[in-house]
């Protein structure tokens, strides 16, 4: 098999070798971006693709360090009200906006807190359709302002323990003014930020030239101006097959991700590079913040009468598969199964909750004596999860539980599940900052789909009770004694049936050294250098 691979591959060097564009500056990172970048303004970072580009040029006042700790960046420190409702930061006072003809003679200035203040009116305009203007719903935006330069008051409405990690967050870029009212509507394009690099040149599905800020104000520990590299070349090739046999010539200096119908290439079954390719790469590989699940919507299903309006029949669902084998032959043990709930292992550390398992008698327990058991139910699902959803129609069907899938396109597949138009669909959260809370508010009532995350329409008073205590918690004790019995709920509800927890996957060249990866699956360029 791996004979006839090695063919193809061959082949697909010849075809796409002409299709890349040669930078021969060494000192240039280059990367590909598969499904495009459609902004450089931070206010429309709302995809991976988007974040990474913005976060090579603007920056905020915190950022998430490799183990998903909140570091400073712009604050350079701050302290926090006894009630919880006040934030005050202490900002650097030595970070200047790149170059640029819209600050007039002086072609730069300071960055200073006023910035933020205007930053954040951007995210709150109606006009803007900022789809990261639900940021602000922790943060009163009438009181928050700046005392000077340097000093940044934020004040809450209720208290927020995440406040710090939802600031790392791209949408609190700060942004110039000036640079807004000089660019209009072209600013998304030539963006201004104090980030590590400007930009240089963006020819829309081609490339994304980004170059080394002189003027950067962080240091390394040897006192070195920080970044290393020159610049960053962004490719946007759409082909899979092609980004893999450039990121094998050398032309990209790394993947993220391994798409299904490579990974087998690359890995063997226990996740480990293959040995031909140890000297020209390395694998890093992290937990992700990130939960595949298949969502339950009861409120459908009871409409349609069909069996998952059963507790026990959600139940005998969540038993009836082994998630062990899924994630070893289905996901080359890149993944985590899910056996601990909703929330992701790496953020529920402080709580221990037994979730489902394989278990064939609690399934034949659970299904005897339910209604309509018999009756066949449909899961949707895109393409490249059907063999997760057709290893999981097999198993269930050992025990007569029928599943019929129905595939759609990503697009048609999450407007059927977010208008409540499928009682049984996969699903995923990606969480927008590390904690627990941005997880379980996926089953918070008031956050019911369109309008918010929760896809499954799930309704218990009990549970938004629970979650809106968290907000008050006066410990992290309390904070974690109340998301155990949210996870308890939702686990007694079986209104989700977790299937992994993913990992962040990335092949990246020998040469490059000082990248570094975290759960949230951040690109920071900043240390990384070319040998």
């Amino acid at each position: 098999m791996r004979y006839f691979q090695s063919l193809f591959i061959l082949f697909l060097i010849c075809v796409f070798l002409s299709c890349v564009n040669q930078d021969f500056n060494d000192n240039i990172f280059r990367y590909n971006e598969t499904s495009s970048i459609t902004s450089l303004d931070p206010i429309f970072a709302n995809n991976q693709s988007n974040i990474w580009a913005v976060n090579q040029v603007f920056n905020t006042l915190t950022i998430l360090d490799q183990d998903l700790n909140i570091k400073p960046s712009i604050a350079k420190s701050w302290h926090q009200s006894f009630d919880g409702l006040k934030y005050t930061f202490i900002l650097r006072d030595d970070v200047f906006y790149h170059e640029s003809p819209c600050f007039g003679i002086d072609s730069t200035r300071k960055l200073i807190a006023k910035d933020f203040i205007y930053s954040i009116s951007r995210l709150n305009d109606i006009n803007n359709l900022s789809p990261g203007a639900w940021v602000l719903d922790y943060i009163n935006t009438q009181k928050t302002h700046a005392l000077n330069d340097t000093v940044l008051e934020v004040y809450l409405d209720k208290p927020f323990p995440g406040l710090l990690g939802l600031l790392s967050m791209s949408y609190f870029s700060f942004v110039p003014k000036e640079a807004v009212q000089y660019f209009g509507e072209n600013f998304s394009q030539n963006p201004i930020g104090s980030g590590p690099f400007f930009f240089k040149k963006w020819i829309k599905n081609e490339k994304l030239i980004l170059r080394k800020n002189n003027l950067y104000f962080e240091y390394d520990e040897d006192h070195v101006r920080l970044p290393y590299l020159e610049g960053v070349a962004i490719s946007f090739i759409t082909q899979k097959e092609s980004v893999f046999m450039n990121f094998i010539l050398g032309n990209f200096d790394f993947v993220s991700g391994l798409d299904n119908s490579f990974k087998d290439e690359f890995l063997n079954s226990e996740g480990r590079l293959i040995v031909n390719y140890k000297d020209q790469f390395k694998l890093m590989t992290t937990p992700y913040l990130n939960t595949e699940y298949l969502g339950i919507n009861i409120v459908k299903a009871t409409k349609e009468k069909n069996p998952l309006r059963f507790k026990n029949y959600r139940k005998a669902l969540n038993y009836s598969f082994d998630r062990n084998i899924m994630a070893k032959y289905l996901r080359n043990d890149l993944v985590t199964p899910a056996s601990n709930g909703f929330v992701p292992s790496i953020l529920s550390n402080c709580y221990d909750i037994q979730g489902y398992f394989y278990s064939p008698d609690s399934v034949l327990n659970l299904l005897n004596g339910i209604p309509d058991k018999d009756l066949e139910i449909k899961l949707h699902t895109t393409q490249d999860y059907l063999d997760v959803c057709e290893f999981i129609q097999h198993s269930a069907s050992k025990f007569g539980i029928k599943i019929s899938i129905e595939i759609s396109s990503p697009a048609v597949h999450r407007k059927l599940f977010s208008s409540s138009g499928a009682s049984l669909f996969r699903a995923s959260w990606i969480g927008d900052y590390p904690d627990p809370e941005n997880f379980l508010s996926l089953f918070y009532s008031k956050n019911k789909s369109p309008f918010g995350p929760n896809y499954t329409h799930f309704h218990n008073s009990t549970f938004d009770n629970l979650y809106e205590k968290s907000f008050n918690s006066q410990t992290e004790d309390e904070r974690c004694r109340l998301f155990f019995e949210m996870e308890k709920l939702l686990l007694e509800e079986s209104v989700v049936v977790p299937l992994y927890y993913d990992h962040v996957v990335r092949l990246v060249s020998n040469n490059i050294e000082g990248m570094f990866i975290n759960g949230m699956n951040t690109l920071d360029l900043k240390k990384v250098q070319k040998k």
